[in-house]
């Protein structure tokens, strides 16, 4: 019993009475006890304890030892735990430290404060990580190649059963079994691991069973390595599956609660999982003679890079794409609100181009632009044509990869101030009006949220990715180009001729000579894609547009844009990733989409080879029509398109002095229309107070008439100020009069200049509305920017509707009339860049050839024919090339189990297996190739080669793959009807396209209804 007495000021008890000793026959005893007297009672009852203590002898303490004493602390007090007599010297010894030890022993048991930041762990586990790695590879590749021990035993996870691997508590020589919780995909359970010895890593015997753990030492969960190399392929195929995503399904199948940690702890064996697979593709690489330097570069695409000995030449060796894209970017950290995690690992692929690299460039088109500064009175290129109305402003947003604001952070300002930086001047180029990455380099800024702000990629016409770098802190600057274009001429040497295909291939082409790789990179020049480049003008078209270009076939230089359609779902799992794991992300989404790519070149040479055969039976047809009804030859359409090019050439921009004429008539007539206005108020002012007595005006009419004045006196000075201004311009003695023979001459040059704004305006909407449908069409687009870009086209159709109805009034106003457009005509059109044609009206035009419609039908369906022809040619060598690298690998992986089949059978497993699979994939690719033979004008062989370089030797004593083995008994001896038709069958169903027409109610939207829709996807198609 107690109670509470002596409230204090605060009104809260300062002592307690306690009544104790009460029994039968015994009156209780009241003891006081003031609050603030604890500590004083709790040090006096340790000394009363230890005084009680310090009196038993050995027995009695040891039987106070044994008592179940429900105290916490007492099993730690060394006064109960003596040293029995006559081993009172077992801790003395020569060595000394035995007090020491003791202390350390005996002290409290209170938790050690970690000093360790976030830094020092994830560097210090990555180091233990990396030390374990040649184990783990070697515990991998034996878990491959036997499975996993049979002497472990498996139940149901019970938390009681778990033991931790080598706990601290284990016997250093002891090889006893040790349990440890394992998640497969569908179940989860203890299972119990052997080690193979005493030394024997945790992790390294958990590899032996086919396992990981999560953490280098001691882990407390396994993950099975068929878990990971399930995430690797579904990540591989699903870019946008992110870790944290397949975890919460692999807790869904476990019924387990999710928890961040789970997440953390799958990230990081992943990571190590990674590590381990590219260990073995090293040892792989270094028994196939794959380890040598730029390897990659040089064999990532057999039917573009495999050269065969006396094949036939190719006016181009190698045709690449390069392009950035903006989507894979990175978030800085200083901008990321949680504790910073550095992560100083490094890519395992020497893909990508390091920025310090990229950086060798930066001052290259600096130096090009302070040069073009220069006057010169030498001529224009056949760029500088068309240039007004120029904008203020600066150029159009077409692009579709260059979409981020550009704000001026104040560390980019401060960066600025630090570095001198030469400010580039204006281009004069149309092309670097209509495309953001064509423009001066100023204006390529980025968001300083970003540390990274996209990809810059270089891949071959097959797909394949052959380079890359990464865009820091800018936009798409040349020096990526540049530097991919170093990289090409370095590896490849300048004996292989190179056709690059760039959007802005134009421009580039000119800052590539005056950078310092111009001089080498003699062996490379440039071609706009075909989708991008019928949105440049026609001089650009006619020079750089792969229609026109020799050699190229029917290669349309967009792969860049099909990679970043598969890349851009990595977006959101990289933003706010570590660079490590950035990179990592971009390494395997490279590696499965160069599978994927070459488990598809057989289908792509088939339907390439298919479509040319057809374009060229169907051209021939249409062409012997055109030459029957227009009497024109082969010889008539070189013609013609060396007079178009002679034309377009000879356009020139109008000089600066005739800008100034055409400006100082519009003043004048703009001063006439001014005095106009004031007259009329003038007399209305001095009669107002006479309208005031007569019709009674109120008096916000009578001060709205006065405002009127003020505003017109106004407006009739300044237009007689810029008229003054512009005559002291020109230097003009008299003012020019509407009789003047100047003011006649210059005021119908004035409605040919409204006439090519008309033009101007129609042609940037026909654009815009081009790369909207495009953009319609992206895979990965949330249903709101559907929805946005659906109304824009709607407002877009009307805005082009009233666009061509002022194009036709200011036609119908020529000196030389201009025939009228309708909407029809406009989709039609083959280019945007044909509206150029229609843009110099000081010329007419009408009556050459090639300006007509029907001749220049005639002439893009010569070069159309031309093109597939070449591109027959490539196809026949790219055959060869493909199927001699089949044969090839299979012989090189035979060779290299045979060398190590004695001294390490676990590689040779891995050997087999990938050989195994790889034969798979290549008895697909042969299946696409023997459909193409069969094909109605089929010109090449299918049949092995040697490559240039290659021991020849090689291939003798090696059993034929069954898909070469069978093609050769093939070419032996008639091909049955049986096989014939089993191998039809084995093709896709893509054969039987569907080349419908669109019906009423599926028309794109903003297109006008089913009728425009159909237009504009044969407009597509006609690409």
């Amino acid at each position: 019993m107690s109670r509470s007495r002596g409230r204090g000021p605060s009104g809260v008890s300062a002592a307690v009475d306690i009544r104790y000793g009460a029994g039968i026959g015994r009156r209780s005893r009241t003891a006081s006890h003031l609050f603030r007297d604890a500590p004083k009672r709790r040090v006096k009852a340790q000394q009363q304890y230890r005084e009680r203590v310090a009196g038993f002898d050995y027995v009695q303490r040891e039987a106070a030892a044994q008592m179940d004493v429900d105290m916490e602390g007492w099993e730690d007090d060394p006064l109960l735990f003596p040293i029995p007599p006559g081993d009172e010297g077992v801790l003395a010894s020569h060595a000394g430290g035995e007090e020491e030890l003791c202390r350390g022993l005996f002290k409290s048991r209170r938790k050690r404060h970690d000093g360790r930041t976030r830094r020092d762990r994830t560097t210090s586990r990555n180091a233990q990580w990396a030390s374990q790695i040649p184990q783990l590879i070697n515990g991998y590749l034996a878990w491959k190649h036997q499975g996993s021990p049979d002497d472990a035993e498996c139940h149901r996870p019970n938390s009681q059963d778990a033991e931790p691997p080598l706990s601290r508590t284990s016997s250093p020589s002891s090889v006893a079994p040790w349990s440890l919780l394992v998640f497969k995909v569908n179940t989860s359970s203890v299972r119990s691991f052997t080690p193979a010895n005493a030394s024997e890593l945790p992790n390294v015997t958990l590899a032996r069973y086919g396992s990981l753990g999560v953490a280098p030492l001691l882990p407390s969960i396994a993950i099975s390595f068929q878990v990971l190399e399930a995430y690797r392929q579904l990540h591989g195929a699903c870019p946008r599956l992110s870790v944290q995503a397949f975890c919460r399904v692999l807790c869904g199948l476990h019924q387990v609660l999710f928890r961040t940690i789970f997440a953390e702890q799958f990230s990081i064996a992943f990571d190590v999982y990674l590590d381990i697979l590219h260990g073995v593709d090293s040892r792989v690489d270094v028994l196939l003679s794959h380890d040598t330097p730029e390897w990659h570069m040089l064999n990532a695409c057999a039917p573009c890079l495999y050269r065969l000995e006396d094949e036939p030449p190719l006016e181009y060796d190698l045709l690449v794409a390069v392009n950035g894209n903006s989507s894979l970017k990175l978030i800085d950290d200083a901008f990321r609100g949680s504790q910073q995690r550095p992560d100083h690992r490094t890519a395992r692929t020497d893909l990508i181009i390091l920025p310090e690299e990229v950086d060798r460039f930066k001052d290259d088109v600096a130096s090009a632009n302070k040069q073009s500064d220069q006057p010169s009175g030498g001529p224009r290129t056949p760029f500088d044509v068309f240039p007004f109305p120029r904008p203020v402003s600066g150029p159009a947003t077409l692009g579709d990869e260059q979409d981020d604001t550009v704000i001026d952070s104040k560390e980019t300002a401060a960066a600025a101030a630090a570095t001198v930086v030469e400010e580039p001047s204006e281009s004069q180029s149309v092309c670097a009006e209509r495309w953001r990455n064509a423009g001066p380099e100023a204006r390529k800024k980025m968001f300083a949220l970003f540390a990274i702000t996209g990809i810059f990629v270089c891949v071959c016409r097959h797909g394949h990715v052959l380079v890359m770098c990464d865009m820091v802190r800018s936009g798409e600057l040349m020096k990526y180009g540049i530097v991919i274009v170093d990289k090409l001429v370095t590896v490849y040497g300048p004996q292989m001729k190179i056709k690059l295909g760039y959007d802005i291939g134009c421009e580039f082409n000119k800052s590539l000579k005056s950078s310092s790789v111009g001089p080498h990179a003699t062996n490379v020049s440039m071609v706009v894609p075909a989708f991008h480049g019928h949105s440049h003008n026609r001089a650009c078209q006619v020079q750089w547009h792969p229609m026109y270009m020799s050699g190229v076939g029917k290669e349309d230089f967009e792969g860049c844009e099909r990679f970043f359609s598969a890349s851009n779902g990595l977006a959101p799992g990289t933003r706010l990733s570590t660079p490590f794991h950035r990179h990592q992300a971009i390494e395997g989404r490279v590696t499965f989409w160069a599978a994927d790519k070459h488990a598809e070149s057989g289908k792509f040479i088939f339907h390439n080879y298919r479509q040319a055969l057809r374009a060229i039976e169907d051209g021939v047809k249409k062409l012997e029509i055109y030459e029957r009804d227009l009497k024109t030859t082969a010889e008539d359409y070189e013609r013609y398109y060396r007079e178009e090019c002679e034309y377009l050439r000879g356009l020139k921009s109008e000089p600066p002095e005739v800008s100034l004429k055409f400006e100082y008539v519009q003043a004048l007539q703009e001063l006439e229309q001014a005095g106009i206005a004031d007259r009329a108020i003038v007399e209305k002012y001095k009669s107002r107070d006479i309208l005031l007595l007569t019709e009674q005006i109120t008096k916000r009419q009578y001060n709205r008439i006065e405002k009127q004045y003020v505003n017109a006196q106004t407006a009739f000075i300044q237009a007689e100020e810029k008229v003054r201004r512009l005559e002291d311009v020109l230097d003009l003695d008299a003012r020019w009069l509407p009789t003047s023979a100047e003011y006649k001459a210059v005021s119908a040059e004035v409605s040919l200049r409204e006439y090519r704004s008309a033009l101007d305006n129609l042609e940037r909407l026909v654009v815009q509305r081009m790369f909207e449908l495009k953009k319609l069409g992206m895979n990965g687009l949330g249903y709101k920017l559907r929805e946005k870009i659906g109304q824009a086209l709607k407002t877009r159709a009307e805005a082009i509707r009233n666009a061509l109805a002022a194009y036709n009034k200011r036609a119908a106003a020529l000196s030389l009339p201009r025939s009228q457009l309708n909407w029809t005509q406009i989709m039609n059109m083959v280019s945007v860049g044909e509206f150029d044609l229609l843009r110099d009206a000081r010329q007419d035009i009408r009556s050459k050839p090639w300006a007509q419609a029907s001749h220049r039908e005639a002439m893009n369906v010569y070069f159309d024919i031309k093109r597939c022809r070449e591109e027959i040619s490539r196809l026949n060598v790219e055959i060869a090339r493909l199927f001699s690298s089949m044969v090839d690998d299979h012989v090189d992986l035979t060779r290299a189990a045979d060398r190590v089949r004695q001294s390490d059978p676990t590689l040779v497993t891995e050997l087999e297996a990938r050989r195994v699979y790889l034969n798979i994939i290549n008895s697909r690719i042969v299946s696409w190739l023997q459909k193409a033979s069969r094909l109605a004008g089929f010109s090449g062989k299918l049949v092995y080669g040697h490559r240039v370089g290659h021991e020849k030797a090689l291939v003798e004593g090696v059993d034929l793959p069954p898909w070469a083995a069978r093609l050769e008994a093939q070419d032996g001896g008639a091909q049955s009807e049986k096989d014939r038709c089993s191998e039809d069958a084995d093709g896709d169903d893509d054969e039987n396209e569907n080349d419908d027409d669109l019906e009423d109610g599926e028309g794109i939207p903003g297109a006008g209804g089913a009728g425009s829709s159909n237009q504009f996807v044969d407009f597509v198609d006609g690409l």
